[in-house]
């Protein structure tokens, strides 16, 4: 089983080219119309040339933060409904799929430090809290894991936008919702602390686009019981493992071109967060 999912992965990795990654390389494919003149889009590509540089050497020594779902209003509205078998049914889907999450990091995530929490303690993560809401392999919040580090991104399951944002000084980042329309797919999104998607060249995406059929049954641990739970094809573990070990390669080939880059323009380091 072990070799044969190594060579799925090595195959997509290396000879499919269906996961893609953002990152323009060539400056002048990608030009906002935002900017009216060439001196206006030269400035910008720099600005965000220099932070997405600062931003990978930050999370090489920080930590990526996996924000999973679990569809509580959703379920909460199934049960008011009286419809309690429907919304356990739904609450054991998004533990299975959370799982398979959690296990690819697990595997296939090496970059740096990774933590995985609810998305309702998003603004008690931003707030400064670093135990008491981090999540074990069984998506049991474990009290004994703490981050240490203090330069985070936030990873999660999300459509790709053509972003209502540039940057945002971190003096305004918290007033500023991010919105826009979905230009892609992913089965993986970076943003920053406040939930604003990270731009090119930063590898910040890993697009669903793999066909891998996959194991259809997650063992979910609820309570003392062990329940098995099936998925569908996009959810199953083999498929996070691919877009994981994606995720982790664009990363280290973007820190190995940019390793121990500093910015020394004054104007760019309000903009780091």
């Amino acid at each position: 089983m072990a070799q044969w999912l190594s060579k799925i992965i090595f195959a997509f990795l290396f000879f499919v080219p269906a996961i893609h990654f953002a990152q323009d390389k060539n400056k002048s494919v990608y030009n906002p119309p935002d900017y009216k003149d060439n001196s206006q889009f030269e400035h910008f590509y720099k600005r965000r040339t220099a932070i997405s540089k600062w931003q990978i050497n930050q999370l090489k020594n920080g930590a990526l933060v996996v924000r999973l779902h679990n569809n509580k209003k959703l379920i909460e509205s199934l049960r008011k409904m009286g419809k309690a078998d429907l919304a356990t049914q739904k609450e054991y889907e998004m533990m299975a799929i959370n799982k398979n999450i959690v296990l690819a990091f697990q595997k296939y995530y090496t970059f740096s430090k990774v933590y995985f929490f609810y998305s309702h303690h998003s603004d008690t993560l931003l707030n400064g809290t670093r135990s008491g809401i981090f999540l074990d392999s069984n998506l049991v919040v474990d009290p004994s894991i703490e981050m240490k580090e203090k330069f985070y991104l936030l990873a999660e399951k999300d459509d790709v936008y053509n972003s209502s944002i540039g940057y945002v000084k971190e003096d305004t980042a918290l007033l500023v919702k991010e919105i826009g329309n979905p230009s892609k797919e992913a089965a993986i999104v970076i943003k920053n602390k406040y939930g604003h998607q990270l731009k090119d060249p930063f590898p910040f995406y890993v697009t669903n686009k793999s066909t891998v059929t996959g194991t259809p049954i997650v063992k979910i641990k609820v309570g003392d019981a062990i329940i098995p739970v099936n998925v569908e094809k996009r959810q199953r573990i083999e498929r996070h493992y691919i877009y994981v070990a994606a995720l982790n390669r664009y990363l280290s080939d973007f820190y190995k071109d940019n390793k121990d880059y500093e910015v020394t323009d004054e104007n760019i380091k309000p903009f780091l967060y």
